[in-house]
């Protein structure tokens, strides 16, 4: 009787750490929190996406009181699954502090999908600076709209004393669903895939808060990228002609109107997600 006593609770013991590794890593973030991995279009990475009727673990503990030696190799298994995943969690976050940024060779690609590998690189580039708290990156790849979201999302997160770590974005495939110009303005809709590594870290203690850090994400993307293609003249107030060269304050000191910045170069205007596994 004692021995099936110590039997159950040593089974609870582990299997209770062991849902508890699976349970805080569920839900993932991407850039915008566009990514969810309980799938709920929602993407509210905050949520707690674990389910089940506990069924596993009740037989489990049936095994390791009718049947020890079947149980306690169950348990065994479990044990070193979970020693297995967080050694390679440790390796993952490790190499992601020295995940340096290597874009594609935009001319190594045909001629007909180097908008599609530019737009690839854009995209890395904001995920890279938004892992490293780089505002002025974000600024330079993005809308105003979608840099204020990004701003003000990377503020939640430092106040959390969080990190959104993407590593390892890798290309998979990309196709133009339209592309036309209205207004002076380019508009582009590429389908992208890639692959990457996501999760949130806690930046003192270097543990993962949500997301799976093992866990190799494919992501499929809707991507729009905006452009001016009308001539350049950012250095005149639109509004009364006045020179505004060096204004970096967004308001024309003459007219008091607001100044609105063109895209010259390809922008990030909107992210969705359409599919992640």
């Amino acid at each position: 009787m004692k021995r099936s006593v110590l039997i159950l609770i040593v089974c609870l013991f582990v299997v209770g750490l062991f849902a508890t590794n699976y349970r805080i890593q569920t839900v993932g973030a991407d850039s915008g929190f566009d990514s969810s991995y309980d799938f709920d279009s929602s993407s509210d990475w905050d949520s707690d996406s674990s389910s089940g009727d506990g069924s596993g673990i009740v037989y489990l503990i049936y095994l390791c009181v009718e049947y020890p030696p079947l149980g306690i190799a169950v348990l065994t298994i479990i044990v070193v699954i979970c020693l297995l995943n967080n050694k390679k969690k440790k390796e993952i976050i490790e190499k992601s502090k020295n995940y340096k940024l290597d874009l594609l060779d935009v001319n190594s690609y045909p001629e007909e999908k180097q908008l599609e590998i530019e737009a690839f690189n854009i995209y890395k580039q904001i995920q890279y600076a938004w892992m490293n708290f780089d505002y002025d990156t974000i600024r330079k790849y993005t809308t105003d709209e979608m840099y204020n979201m990004y701003s003000m999302q990377l503020d939640t997160l430092k106040v959390k004393n969080q990190k959104n770590v993407m590593y390892d974005i890798k290309y998979v495939s990309s196709k133009i669903k339209n592309d036309h110009s209205e207004n002076n303005v380019r508009t582009i809709t590429i389908n992208m895939k890639v692959t990457c590594y996501d999760f949130i870290m806690d930046t003192k203690t270097n543990k993962v808060v949500r997301g799976m850090a093992t866990k190799l994400n494919t992501y499929n993307y809707e991507l729009t990228f905006v452009q001016t293609t009308e001539e350049k003249h950012d250095d005149i107030c639109p509004q009364c002609g006045a020179s505004v060269k060096g204004n970096n304050s967004g308001v024309c000191e003459y007219c008091k109107s607001t100044l609105i910045s063109k895209n010259y170069t390809l922008v990030l205007s909107k992210k969705k997600m359409i599919s992640q596994k």
